[in-house]
């Protein structure tokens, strides 16, 4: 896809199968006006998708992506040289990227920082291939950084999902502050200036697992941070996704970077949201959480 080029449309993208039903499917973002309300052109904004064998869940990532509705998107997807159906995937959605390629790299890192360094917009971010971004993210993204100069990243609250893309859970989060919690910054949620990325440099390509907690820390370090009361990604949960099979690998590196970066203990769950936070989210957001959420309870209960 062109930079600067018009919103996708449902209407755009490759037919949808008749048995994928809601947001990425069916249902797309409300196309955005070819400018912001000042008249002035909406910021650039590059998405980069690293990915290796993740043909069950790729097309639905890229479509989360391309149906922002966002008039200056620029998306790039780098794959590892996947053996499945990944590059037919991606073929197929290829007039829309602004830059693809399948070939063996060092891992997720580096496929990311191949990303960043093609891409050319002035507001970044990454979404891993069984990840989501939530309808009008984007939009939410440009508005929040056009109204905080000051900030160099923002994030908000995430999604869960099951290897069916049925809701399971959802995480109301709180201000990241390493003084008085842990580790809560969701990388489907998050996006940063370039030129606060141009400072700090780019990901650390030795970690596994906790990149994204080692990059967004030094960034934290560089600036200001705002965390929005939005739901803006989907994290899939399920028993192949490197947050189960690695657990461990995790745990010891965000440890040693944690304490590298902030000087004290890296603490798990210290930041968990209190039953009535979890209540008011539910009922504050009921298309986007409350509802599928509340459905698949009934359907476990139901089985």
């Amino acid at each position: 896809m062109n930079v600067g080029s018009r919103s996708l449309t449902l209407e755009d993208l490759p037919k949808t199968p008749i048995d994928k039903l809601g947001w990425p499917w069916s249902k797309a973002s409300k196309p955005l006006p070819n400018y912001m309300s000042d008249s002035s052109e909406w910021p650039r904004i590059s998405i980069v998708t690293p990915s290796y064998n993740q043909g069950k869940f790729l097309e639905e990532t890229i479509r989360s992506v391309l149906l922002q509705g966002y008039p200056n998107l620029e998306y790039i997807i780098l794959d590892g040289g996947s053996t499945d159906n990944s590059v037919e995937i991606i073929k197929k959605y290829q007039p829309y990227l602004a830059y693809w390629a399948s070939e063996i790299d060092k891992g997720q890192a580096h496929a990311i920082n191949k990303g960043l360094k093609i891409s050319t917009g002035s507001i970044l971010g990454w979404v891993n291939s069984d990840d989501l971004y939530a309808r009008g993210a984007l939009n939410k993204i440009a508005q929040a950084f056009r109204h905080n100069k000051t900030c160099t990243l923002v994030h908000g609250n995430r999604i869960l999902l099951n290897e069916n893309s049925q809701v399971t859970g959802f995480s109301p989060l709180s201000s990241f502050e390493p003084k008085t919690n842990s580790y809560n910054i969701s990388s489907e949620t998050a996006f940063w200036r370039r030129e606060a990325m141009e400072q700090i440099g780019l990901l650390k390509e030795s970690l596994q697992f906790a990149m994204d907690l080692e990059f967004f820390g030094r960034l934290y370090l560089h600036g200001h941070f705002l965390k929005l009361d939005d739901y803006l990604g989907y994290f899939r949960c399920y028993s192949q996704n490197k947050s189960s099979t690695m657990a461990h690998v995790g745990l010891e590196e965000s440890i040693r970077e944690w304490k590298s970066l902030f000087g004290t203990q890296f603490v798990v769950g210290k930041n968990t949201p209190s039953k009535a936070t979890l209540l008011k989210s539910l009922m504050l957001n009921p298309i986007t959480v409350g509802l599928p959420y509340l459905s698949y309870k009934l359907s476990k209960y139901a089985s």
